[in-house]
């Protein structure tokens, strides 16, 4: 069986940044660092650069121990070492929806239909393919979006899109788009949300 990677590296404008996914043992999450280390080979070596942590929290014996795998498997010279926020938690997401104005919709959308309003948005039905909801704050479907979302369209990146069934056309937050592949492989999925990081759309199952 294939492993599961939970290590991944990027190359950032501000340096390397090391992200962290599931919620595994942190002496395995180790083992896996020291692995792709040791694989990445001379790609580390002699480069000076700055350290990012991502998507896990750490304490300072683990960013110790995270440290100390990286300096004792290549040659690196670690600038500035920092740890990033996590992804936004559902809790999170909540609050952001309870500090503007909600409007309620009851109806689904077919082709053709725009559904707009100047606040946070919960949809009790489905969003149609053709069909579009936009609004300034967050959006949320209780139903099948398969059309166009637009969630902080005058600008709110922290904006957020959450549905029971999410397979859309597109997903906007403020100015960032992004589209689906139309492949089928997102059936039978949980609900999920979409939000902003680093510039990029990710989409997080519903907890």
């Amino acid at each position: 069986m294939k492993q599961q990677n939970h290590v991944i590296f990027k190359g950032t404008k501000d340096g390397i940044a090391i992200r962290f996914l599931g919620d595994i043992p942190f002496d395995a999450l180790c083992e896996q660092l020291k692995t792709k280390v040791k694989q990445a080979g001379k790609f580390f070596d002699n480069v000076t650069t700055s350290l990012i942590l991502q998507g896990r929290t750490f304490s300072e014996e683990e960013e110790n121990r995270i440290l100390e795998i990286i300096t004792e498997n290549t040659s690196m010279t670690i600038t500035h070492f920092k740890e990033e926020d996590q992804p936004k938690q559902m809790t999170d997401l909540y609050q952001n929806l309870d500090c503007m104005t909600t409007k309620f919709h009851k109806g689904s959308l077919r082709n053709g239909q725009r559904l707009e309003f100047e606040g946070s948005l919960v949809l009790l039905g489905d969003v149609n393919p053709g069909a579009e909801v936009k609004a300034t704050g967050n959006i949320i479907v209780l139903g099948q979006l398969r059309g166009i979302a637009h969630a902080g369209c005058n600008g709110l990146s922290d904006a957020f899109i959450a549905a029971i069934h999410m397979t859309p056309v597109q997903l906007r937050i403020a100015d960032i788009i992004t589209r689906f592949p139309d492949d089928g492989n997102r059936h039978g999925k949980p609900a999920e949300y979409a939000f902003v990081q680093e510039g990029q759309i990710f989409v997080m199952p519903l907890s």
